[in-house]
């Protein structure tokens, strides 16, 4: 009799020549299907990004007004907990916000259209005093027209149309995307219980319902934390920039502020277009003082203030992302979307890490391991009752 150490050493070894002679054995059926799987996710996001690239006059408000309805979720929610019913409430909501826009477009029309005239005064004043970093990048803006090969044949040049035409077209292109957001918002606020509900039923097993439902709570509660620190401090920014202007003797200041608040949701670019126009400003009648820029200066220091402690801060560890994830997205979505885009990056951003997170918890629950999670107002089951309640 053969013993037993010697017949399984020689059934290893006939099963590894086995492998060797048939090496596609080497992939398991498991590892194939999670290759195809990838394969197949990689499939659909290069698709949906084609998808937002092509639909972006309607992709760009429908997502910015989902991401503001997902912000507005919890106030709507205290106004129901009030005996306000949903639709009224998310009327109540928008319409206050809309009239809230509308008042400040009106006060401050006049001195956006003055500085919008005022505009090419200014570039010219920092073209003037950065005359060389000015010529150094049209030195190097001609080498690279000397190194591109210019096309053969004849080129043919075709005129777009009346200049009034353009203007028309681009601005019903701009009404549009407005009234798309706007209902966009009111139409997602008014049936988001309804929405959840459809969410959660699709969902297999318990475990998966309580997943969504926590990530569901998750999304609005920290978007929304998110965005009220965010638009506090940018609040504190306008005030700085409106004293900064008015001791500058800017005319009119608040113009300033408000533009310092609307920039100082761009990460990275706000800031520094901020810097440069309160700069441009100072230099059109200041052209030859150095110390004349101080403002711009300052605003500056107060912006690295902000940005590396205050910021910090009061977002806190759990919504704070890791600047390279940032830039990557903001460099993404400003490519895709344009300035609009840039706006989005970051609450995108904080969107992907709430779904990686959740992902994990899931599967964490799934493996039968002890989630922590984080206190919430509303808990899963209390937003699963809610959301199945008439």
């Amino acid at each position: 009799m053969i013993p037993l150490a010697v017949r399984d050493a020689w059934i290893r070894a006939s099963r590894i020549e086995d492998e060797d002679d048939h090496p596609e054995t080497l992939v398991d059926q498991q590892a194939h299907d999670r290759i195809v799987r990838y394969a197949l996710v990689g499939i659909c996001l290069i698709l949906l990004l084609m998808a937002l690239s092509l639909a972006k006059s309607i992709a760009v408000p429908l997502t910015a007004g989902l991401i503001f309805g997902l912000v507005l979720g919890p106030l709507v929610d205290w106004l129901i907990r009030l005996g306000v019913p949903q639709s009224a409430a998310a009327g109540l909501v928008v319409s206050v916000g809309v009239m809230i826009m509308v008042v400040i477009i009106g006060i401050f029309a006049a001195p956006f259209a003055i500085w919008s005239d005022q505009l090419p005064r200014i570039l010219g004043a920092l073209r003037m005093r950065f005359s060389d970093l000015v010529a150094v990048a049209q030195r190097v803006e001609g080498v690279a027209k000397d190194l591109t090969v210019a096309p053969a044949g004849p080129t043919v040049s075709v005129d777009s149309g009346s200049s009034w035409l353009s203007l028309a077209m681009t601005s019903s292109a701009a009404a549009g995307g407005v009234l798309i957001f706007v209902a966009t918002i009111y139409f997602y606020l008014a049936t988001r219980r309804h929405i959840k509900a459809r969410a959660l039923t699709l969902c297999f097993g318990s475990s998966a319902r309580r997943s969504a439902g926590q990530f569901l709570a998750d999304v609005e509660s920290k978007l929304a934390a998110y965005f009220a620190v965010v638009t506090a401090i940018n609040l504190g920014m306008g005030l700085i920039a409106t004293l900064i202007a008015w001791r500058a003797g800017l005319p009119f200041p608040p113009f300033w502020g408000l533009l310092a608040f609307i920039l100082n949701y761009i990460a990275f670019v706000g800031p520094v277009i901020m810097t440069g126009l309160l700069l441009g400003a100072i230099l059109i009648d200041n052209a030859g003082t150095w110390w004349s820029v101080w403002p711009a200066i300052a605003y500056f220091v107060v912006h690295l203030i902000e940005g590396n402690v205050v910021t910090p801060v009061l977002v806190g560890r759990r919504l704070t992302l890791s600047p390279f994830l940032v830039f990557v997205s903001f460099v993404f979505w400003l490519w895709l979307w344009g300035p609009v885009g840039a706006i989005l990056s970051v609450p995108l951003l904080l969107l992907v890490a709430l779904s990686f997170e959740a992902a994990g918890a899931y599967r964490k629950l799934e493996a039968g391991e002890a989630v922590v999670a984080p206190e919430q107002p509303f808990s899963a089951d209390a937003i699963a009752a809610r959301i199945a309640s008439p």
